[in-house]
C-alpha cells in the first residue's frame, strides 16, 4: 500500500488519519486514533524510516513535532 511493505493496521490507521486530517503530533495522533501510545511511537517510527511520513518541526512551538505525509513535505517548500 505505501511502498513496497505491506503496513500493520497501526500504521495504515496512521497514515488515512494524517491523509484526513493534515499534518499532526504525535500526541495528536494518539487521540484521534485512540491507539496506545506506544503504538504510535513505533509505528511512526517505521513510518518515518520508510520515508512514508516525514518529521518536521512545529514551527508554532518548536518543542512539539509534526508528522506529514512525505508528499505534502516536499509540496510545502
Amino acid at each position: 500500500m505505501f511502498g513496497r511493505r505491506k503496513q500493520t493496521p497501526s500504521a495504515q490507521k496512521i497514515v488515512h488519519t494524517i491523509k484526513s486530517k493534515g499534518p499532526m503530533t504525535s500526541k495528536d495522533l494518539v487521540s484521534s486514533t485512540k491507539l496506545a501510545p506506544r503504538t504510535v511511537r513505533y509505528a511512526l517510527k517505521r513510518l518515518v524510516a520508510q520515508g512514508v511520513v516525514a518529521r518536521v518541526p512545529n514551527l508554532s512551538d518548536l518543542r512539539q513535532t509534526v508528522f506529514m505525509l512525505h508528499i505534502e513535505r516536499r509540496m510545502n517548500r
